[in-house]
């Protein structure tokens, strides 16, 4: 028999198994089929799947690695439905985690939990930037590891595979420091607090930061020793193995020019015309999560009898300005802010399902002020999901005011540097 409740969010007490998770993963893949269905990368995107361990240990080159394992020639048409289906597994997951979450909350925060999970999924920052021109990056398997991570550190057993599953998140692209690092860690660290400083809890957490840092390290300054005098030989030897033509700029930027002439002659520029206003912009439509995070972690931080939480919880404050070097140093700013706002929903979910109170109260006075101002919440959301279904969230580009000029800004650098005239 079903239980009624008269909370204007909640009909039942008791939702038949899947219910939530149905409805999630409809509303994913409603933004796919939307927003990426008939959409592909560009070869600058395509061609990190080319890379792999031939020539050496290097950044970037662990998925074509393994793909390379199954074919010896990677065409577009495989990236995309690789792609395809990375995106409708992390859906998956993150219905299930999300649903899982709701079910077992506490009766008198279900409905708070229920609103997160509504500004997590009409944000247009969730995984929404994974589609469109972005349908095949790297940054799927970045979010899929995370979540995988943090089921594992509530399990004594699985907990130990978190190092490796740090070192292949590294291995991805080392920028997973500057995107989803600081909510793993910060749980890591939490969980050291949970379980009373147990040696266990801390060897994982000193493991995992090692092989983090170490990898990084080694990624970011380790000179690649790869067998090409320019990048348009780069190019050429790896479009051979594939059925389109491997972006010789791309391969310029990330492996073959000098920190002098790629941040002055390429990001600074680019900065300027692209990624500022792109920034200006996605943090316009981030505002309203901004004041609820600020809220929540200001609660927490007021709540906290224990000073190692009331650290943890300022780590959780600070996290997003791992954001600042990559905003210095790199242009896709919308990946690296979206990385950011997820992490602030990680690390409120994850504090949800360890049943941390005072996190809990920060979170059900959040839930109680939409529900007792309901129109506001329906008005946050139609303006982010404004965003979500716009030519805004597809086409990143629209944002440049002079776009000829910008590209022709961009076509004298490479030609210069990569084409030699």
């Amino acid at each position: 028999m079903v239980k009624l409740n008269t909370n204007r969010l909640i009909k039942t007490e008791y939702q038949r198994i899947g219910y939530y998770e149905i409805v999630m993963f409809a509303f994913l893949l409603l933004e796919f089929l939307f927003l990426a269905c008939d959409k592909v990368g560009d070869s600058n995107t395509r061609t990190a799947y080319l890379l792999t361990y031939e020539f050496g240990f290097h950044s970037q080159s662990l998925i074509g690695s393994i793909i390379y394992l199954f074919t010896d020639k990677i065409t577009s048409r495989l990236i995309y439905i690789i792609a395809i289906v990375s995106f409708l597994v992390l859906a998956f997951q993150i219905s299930i985690l999300l649903g899982s979450l709701i079910r077992t909350s506490q009766q008198s925060v279900k409905s708070s939990v229920i609103i997160f999970t509504m500004l997590f999924l009409a944000s247009p920052l969730s995984v929404t930037y994974l589609l469109g021109m972005h349908t095949e990056r790297l940054d799927v398997y970045w979010i899929f590891i995370t979540l995988l991570a943090l089921v594992f550190l509530k399990r004594p057993i699985l907990r130990w595979l978190i190092p490796i599953l740090c070192a292949i998140a590294v291995s991805i692209h080392q920028g997973y420091m500057s995107t989803y690092m600081p909510a793993l860690a910060i749980l890591l660290l939490y969980e050291v607090y949970r379980n009373k400083y147990s040696i266990k809890s801390i060897a994982v957490f000193i493991l995992s930061c090692i092989t983090m840092i170490s990898l990084f390290v080694f990624f970011q300054f380790a000179h690649p020793s790869y067998p090409f005098e320019n990048a348009a030989d780069f190019a050429k030897y790896l479009s051979a193995k594939s059925d389109f033509s491997a972006s010789a700029p791309m391969l310029y930027i990330g492996f073959l020019a000098p920190f002098k002439d790629w941040f002055y002659g390429y990001v600074l520029p680019f900065t300027k015309s692209y990624a500022l206003p792109l920034g200006i912009v996605f943090l316009t439509f981030s505002s309203p999560l901004i004041v609820v995070f600020l809220y929540v972690w200001k609660q927490s931080l007021k709540n906290a009898d224990k000073k190692f939480l009331k650290f943890i919880f300022f780590l959780c404050v600070a996290a997003p300005l791992v954001f600042l070097p990559a905003a210095v140093l790199a242009n896709d700013w919308d990946r690296y802010w979206a990385a950011a706002v997820n992490n602030q929903f990680i690390l409120v979910f994850y504090f949800i399902y360890s049943k941390e109170e005072v996190v809990i109260k920060g979170v059900k006075k959040v839930g109680e002020f939409f529900e007792q101002h309901i129109l506001l919440l329906i008005m946050i959301l139609i303006f982010t999901n404004s965003f979500t279904f716009s030519q805004l969230a597809t086409d990143i580009f629209s944002f440049i005011k002079d776009r000829e000029t910008t590209a022709n800004l961009i076509n004298s650098f490479f030609n210069k540097r990569v084409n030699g005239y």
